[in-house]
């Protein structure tokens, strides 16, 4: 189990607040299957502790027909991942960021370390996306998937290779579900820690999560300029790097 700290502020104005989310957090209030629906929200963080966020974002419905604040969050990250993310401060700022996410204007960054020795130093992933036929919360890169497929296109790039994982750069060009986890688990080198996609593969007793962080997200303002905003790496995700580094 993951100890929880607290979601911290990496910058403020009056269209954005950038969050870094720390890992064991979910991003809303609707509960995927299979999660414990008391883990804590940065929805419910939003709405302590800037309330007029409540506002901000049409509500969601959840399955049970309950309906839950948005709070101004513009992009989802899952609960094990830690790292960068954008919350509107206004209604116009929501729309206009909302639909620069749509439009992939938008460039989010993630770093992962993978399972295996990855050969290429860069490359494409351009494998469809749709809904497992054997478990509703996994999706598959595979013809067998059900429903429609849906594109989605992930690049990558290695940072550093070690004797039995890989550090990569992570630019997904498409905002599907997990998108990281099954491109990585269809390229055969899962994600350190995917106990969804990968639960046989081999831990390491350094990090107790899934080793993916959104490091940078660059994000085009109304007045015309691009700002860019980092995460640092994490405690447990440094220290796995340096561990791999000298074994």
């Amino acid at each position: 189990m993951v100890a929880l700290i607290e979601p911290q502020i990496i910058y403020a104005d009056d269209q954005l607040l950038i969050l870094d989310k720390p890992a064991g957090w979910l991003t809303h209030l609707a509960t995927p299957v299979g999660v414990n629906p008391s883990a804590p929200a940065i929805t419910d963080w939003l709405l302590a502790n800037h309330p007029l966020l409540a506002a901000i974002g049409p509500a969601e419905r959840l399955q049970d027909g309950t309906t839950v604040l948005r709070a101004g969050i513009l992009h989802r990250l899952d609960r094990e991942t830690s790292g960068i993310l954008a919350v509107a401060q206004t209604a116009p700022a929501f729309a206009w960021f909302t639909r620069a996410f749509r439009e992939r204007t938008v460039e989010k960054i993630y770093r992962a370390i993978v399972v295996g020795v990855v050969k290429p130093d860069d490359g494409m992933i351009d494998w469809p996306i749709g809904r497992s036929r054997q478990d509703p919360r996994r999706r598959v890169a595979s013809q067998k998937a059900a429903g429609v497929l849906r594109a989605a296109v992930t690049y990558f790039q290695v940072l550093e290779r070690f004797a039995h994982h890989t550090y990569l750069e992570l630019k997904p060009k498409t905002g599907r579900t997990h998108q990281l986890r099954v491109h990585l688990k269809a390229l055969q080198h899962p994600i350190l820690g995917d106990d969804l996609y990968a639960p046989q593969a081999p831990k390491l007793s350094t990090i107790a999560r899934l080793a993916l962080h959104a490091f940078a997200l660059t994000v085009p303002y109304p007045q015309g300029a691009r700002r860019r905003f980092a995460a640092p790496l994490p405690a447990d995700f440094q220290l796995t790097l340096d561990y791999l580094r000298e074994s």
